[in-house]
Parts: C-alpha cells; structure tokens; sequence
C-alpha cells in the first residue's frame, strides 16, 4: 500500500492564496487564485508550477478571491475584487471571456460554483453579496440576476446532486448558505426550495457526494455539514444532528468531503487541517493532518483521493499525498 506523503508548500505567488481547484478531469493538474492578480495552474504529481494567468492589468489591480474548474476542465473560472470573472482557457493560457459587475468584490473568500453537468453553467455571488449572478459561458453578457436571496452575504454555494428531495425535476438545485447561519435551497430562477438554520455562523457547506441516501441500508444518511463558529451536520426532515467542537473559538473556511464520503476535511484560521471519519450517525476525529503559518481559506481534493491542496494567508499552497487513488485502473487494494 501507498502511504500518505509529506506536505509541500509551493510558494509561487506574491499575495495571500484565496482559492484552490483541482481539474474534474485531469486526476494532477489543479490552479490556485490570490492576491497578486494571478492564476497559477500545477502538477500535484511532479508538485510544480506549470503556468501562470495573469488577471490583474496595470491600470486596476484584480485581486483573485475563488477560482473553479468547468467540469469538462477546459476552462478556468476567476473571480475578482474588482466585480469581475474571468474566463481562462487552460491549454492557451489565454483569457476567453471578462464579465464586469457580477461578482462580489469583498476581500475575503468568495462563493463560485460551476455546474457539474452543464460545462457552460456557472453562478457566482452578485456585486451586493446577497444575490447570485448566472451564466452561460457562450454568451459575452450575464444569463440572469437573483437579487438578495439572503439577508446576509452569501459565504458558498454548491450545486446539489439532482437525488435529493427538493433538486428532484429541477435542471439545476443550488445550495447556497448566508454567514448568519441561513441555508437555501434554490432553483437557478431564484425560487427557494428548502431553508433550514444551522444555529451558528456559516463560511462553508458541504453535502455528502454520494446520491441521496444511496447507503440508507447500511444506515449511511445523507447530510449536509455547515462550517463558521463551529461544524453542524443537518440531516434532511430531521434536522440538527451533531456539532463537531475540536476547532474550540476558530473559525471554519472550509469543509471538503472525499469522493466517496468516507472521510471530511476542515480547515481554519489557525491555519490546520484536520481529518474526521464519517460513521452513519456521527464523525470521528482523526486528528491533525499538517498546518500552514497563516490561515486556510480554501482546500481542495483531487478526484481520485490522492491530493489535497490548500490557500493559505502565508502566500503558499500546500499539497499532500493522501495514498493510492479510491478508484480506477491504477487502484491499489487489500483483500482481508
């Protein structure tokens, strides 16, 4: 078996990393986004640079604050303290797109989501941090505007896999949470589906990957964790069913599951990662999986479970080798 690896620190940007993403199609490749108007694109296998984008011009500094992958991989998402989203060309390296007035230009980490079934869909947090801006990447102009579907700036979205309850006939279900603790569920036209309360500041949510419920019968329920003050796991027409305190009085940025939802991910403003292990009706902690000098605002995990790379204040992105892939021709197993 493959073990886990020791975590290396690339230190290719000039300015705090505020957003990190791997490829859905290229197992190695992932970019990072921060505050020195560049997006930076790395082999996770060779723990390199491979190129660099440019955002910012000399006439308006456009401070990257999330970055995101289509799903078919071709293009990168960049959205910017100056209002804008750009639309990177990987292979080119060339900027394809530039939509103005349509992304929150506040200085923390931002909410982007790209539609996991329709490569030319994506949904970034409006100029005013309450709404949501869609797009169609065929068009020069913004699809449609939501305006304030939260009373608070929007922390994340994520789109819902289309097997839970309220996604179910819907093209396309968004799971977007306030910082006050209000989680939405909403279709891409603005109507709201489902609200629950996490009962706690929210920056992250992160739903179980699996389709709704697909464990059931070995008692695995789907859930939905929410991350600020605390972690929260909220079980649909249930409710709250557990809060994870190991991060004490530090707050939570980030959440990630891996791609089989065995274990979860967090990370925080005292700059660590922690691992927990999903059992059916609570999370184990696990521990301590390595820390950065500043703090976390963003992680990411590549498709396969061998990588996880994170944004951290100090101006670095860290990565570590997780083990051998979750699936796949190249998987390793143990038969007991």
């Amino acid at each position: 078996m493959q073990q886990e690896g020791k975590p290396r620190f690339l230190k290719f940007h000039q300015g705090c990393v505020r957003g990190v993403a791997f490829s859905p199609r290229d197992r190695y490749l992932f970019c990072s986004g921060a505050y020195d108007g560049k997006v930076n694109l790395y082999s996770a296998l060779r723990m390199e640079l491979l190129m660099c984008y440019p955002i910012a011009t000399l006439t308006l500094a456009r401070n990257v604050n999330a970055v995101r992958f289509t799903s078919d991989g071709t293009r990168i998402l960049a959205a910017t303290t100056a209002r804008r989203l750009a639309v990177v060309d990987v292979e080119r390296g060339e900027q394809l797109l530039a939509y103005d007035n349509c992304a929150f230009n506040g200085r923390d980490r931002t909410a982007l989501a790209a539609d996991p079934i329709r490569p030319n869909m994506a949904v970034s947090v409006a100029v005013n941090g309450k709404g949501l801006t869609l797009l169609d990447l065929r068009m020069p102009l913004p699809l449609d505007f939501v305006y304030d579907l939260h009373g608070s700036v929007i922390k994340d979205l994520v789109f819902l896999h289309p097997s839970w309850p309220w996604a179910r006939g819907q093209e396309g279900t968004l799971l977007t949470a306030g910082g006050d603790g209000t989680c939405k569920v909403s279709a891409l036209d603005g109507r709201v589906l489902h609200t629950f309360e996490a009962g706690h500041q929210v920056n992250t949510i992160c739903p179980t990957p699996e389709p709704y419920n697909l464990g059931a019968k070995d008692g695995f329920y789907s859930v939905i964790m929410s991350g600020g003050d605390m972690v929260s796991s909220y079980v649909p027409d249930t409710g709250i069913q557990e809060n994870l305190k190991e991060h004490k009085d530090m707050q939570v940025w980030k959440l990630r599951y891996t791609s089989n939802g065995s274990q979860l991910f967090s990370v925080c403003d005292a700059g660590i990662v922690r691992r927990y292990r999903r059992y059916p009706d609570h999370h184990e902690y696990l521990g301590e999986v390595y820390r950065h000098k500043g703090e976390i605002q963003d992680l990411d995990i590549s498709p396969y479970d061998e990588y996880i790379v994170t944004a951290s204040k100090d101006r670095s992105v860290g990565v570590l080798r997780l083990g051998a892939p979750s699936h796949g021709w190249t998987e390793y197993s143990e038969l007991t």
